[in-house]
């Protein structure tokens, strides 16, 4: 049980915010694929985590009584990222590639969907091991 409530649940709760934020930066530069001299925000995904990761390490917790669980280590995931690095630009000046947006979009929206599975198996888990204990 020691494992229960260890950092993978910071870790998804994290990765399910920086989805959201993805998903919103994502749609922001598809609704402006016909605005003249927009450029393109290319934050990523990994952008957002990071930065989620590090707002949820910096208060570390603390325990009030012996037998509390430790907190486990806030180790990050080993990710590859993909810069785009030809930025094109059209003869208005706008950045963004429609196409190139509609895949990350759909991208975007499966893995936040691996991801609320994965964490709704880690709650259902721990709301198992709750009820178990009880009887």
């Amino acid at each position: 049980m020691a494992g229960l409530f260890s950092s993978n649940l910071l870790r998804l709760g994290a990765a399910a915010a920086a989805r959201e934020k993805s998903q919103t930066i994502i749609s922001s530069n598809i609704a402006n694929a016909d605005t003249p001299k927009y450029r393109a925000d290319k934050r990523t995904f990994t952008d957002f985590y990071k930065e989620k990761i590090a707002d949820s390490s910096s208060t570390p917790l603390h325990r009030t009584h012996a037998n509390h669980i430790v907190d486990s280590s806030h180790e990050g995931l080993a990710m590859q990222t993909f810069n785009r690095s030809n930025e094109e630009q059209r003869m208005d000046g706008n950045t963004v590639n429609v196409e190139l947006e509609m895949s990350n979009l759909a991208e975007n929206q499966l893995m936040y969907e691996l991801n609320m599975k994965i964490l709704q198996g880690k709650l259902s888990g721990i709301a198992n091991a709750i009820k178990e204990g009880g009887r």
